[in-house]
């Protein structure tokens, strides 16, 4: 097991006893990977403040073959990755059951969900202090070092988590998402379904941007 995954295994509680020690002295003796688990703990509580499991359903068959296809023989695929299939498993169930709008906020573009319209712009331009219709809630970098983003959207009851590809904000993971009765009062990282939540586990690196990083990223053009 590389250290990324030992690491989010001792955040996640997931560590046998004998690995979990092994760890924890490991962990004693390095300030770096204290730090770096100090921020994984952070991040854990921020993301999962407001959430409950929110599928008990069986998965359609359609999405079962498709994770079947992807455990062929020959094709390995790391811990993160396993977490960010398992988030579009989720969000097929959910998406099956609520059909985007055909002028809906994403539109197909070579073979990917692309943001447009106010969502397109309130990704491209809007900080996550600031309220509005379409809010933004982390920002951060993937472990491709692309800028990505969580949102939600009243208008298109959505919520998600879009990336800056060369064509636009793609959407990595999305689910319906009802806005609560107090939202204006509640920040835009709250509430975020939980196949949005295991998205971003499945693709951050290190820590969300700050204020001043997210301004900074989002001046430059959210250039890699």
């Amino acid at each position: 097991m590389e250290r990324r995954e030992r690491l989010m295994a001792y955040v996640d509680n997931e560590l046998p006893p004998a690995e979990r020690a092994a760890f924890e002295r490991d962990l004693a003796a390095d300030p770096g990977l204290q730090e770096e688990v100090s921020r994984q703990q952070a991040l854990r509580r921020r993301l999962s403040a407001a959430f409950d499991p929110v599928l008990e359903e069986p998965v359609p068959l359609r999405l079962t073959l498709a994770a079947q296809a992807a455990n062929a023989p020959g094709r390995s695929w790391r811990a993160p990755q396993w977490a960010a299939m398992a988030a579009c498993l989720a969000l097929g169930v959910l998406v099956g059951r609520t059909a985007l709008p055909e002028h809906g906020p994403l539109v197909a573009r070579d073979g990917a969900l692309v943001a447009r319209g106010p969502l397109a712009k309130a990704l491209d331009q809007r900080l996550a202090a600031e309220g509005g219709a379409v809010r933004v809630g982390l920002s951060f970098r993937s472990t491709d070092g692309r800028y990505c983003r969580t949102f939600q959207s009243a208008p298109d009851r959505l919520a998600g988590l879009a990336c800056r590809e060369p064509q636009g904000w793609t959407a990595r993971a999305f689910a319906a998402w009802s806005p609560p009765a107090d939202a204006a009062y509640r920040t835009a990282g709250s509430e975020t379904p939980a196949p949005v939540l295991a998205a971003v586990d499945g693709l951050i690196a290190g820590a969300p941007l700050d204020a001043a990083a997210e301004r900074a990223a989002r001046d430059g053009g959210w250039k890699p």
